[in-house]
C-alpha cells in the first residue's frame, strides 16, 4: 500500500540527504476513529509518497518498520534522536521541546500515543 504524506522543506530535505531516517506522527482525533489510524496500519514493505508542502516536489520512500510509543521521551532514547530529528540540537530534550510545539502533538501524544516510521527513499518523482 501506498500512503501520502505532507512535510516541511527542511524534513523532505533530511530524508531525501539520509540524515533524517525517522519519521513520526501522532494521530488525531479524526485518524484515530475505527479502520482511520493510518500510522498502526501501516507495514514494512508499504511506500509513503512525501510532498514537499513548499515546493510541490514529491519523493517515494520505502517503509522499513513501525512502531508505536506512548511518549516521545521513550521514542528518541528508543530510536537515537540522530535517526529522528531534521533540526540541531539533536538531543532528547529538544526533540521533546519540538514535538510538543507541534499542533495537538501535546494534547494527541498522551492519548494516542506517537509512531516512529522508518524509512528509506526510493526516488524521486
Amino acid at each position: 500500500m501506498n500512503y501520502s504524506l505532507g512535510l516541511p522543506e527542511r524534513p523532505f530535505r533530511a530524508i531525501q540527504n539520509g540524515t533524517k531516517k525517522i519519521e513520526v506522527r501522532v494521530p488525531t482525533k479524526e485518524k484515530t476513529l475505527p479502520g482511520k489510524n493510518i500510522y498502526g496500519q501501516m507495514n514494512t514493505g508499504d511506500t509513503i509518497t512525501f510532498t514537499n508542502e513548499d515546493t510541490g516536489e514529491v519523493m517515494v520512500a520505502d517503509i522499513l518498520f513501525v512502531h508505536h510509543y506512548s511518549d516521545v521521551k521513550s521514542m528518541l532514547a528508543a530510536e537515537d534522536v540522530e535517526n529522528v530529528l531534521s533540526s540541531e540540537p539533536k538531543t532528547i530534550e529538544a526533540g521533546i521541546k519540538a514535538y510538543y510545539k507541534l499542533a495537538d502533538y501535546k494534547k494527541n501524544i498522551p492519548l494516542f500515543g506517537i509512531y516512529a516510521i522508518g524509512i528509506k527513499p526510493v526516488n524521486k518523482k
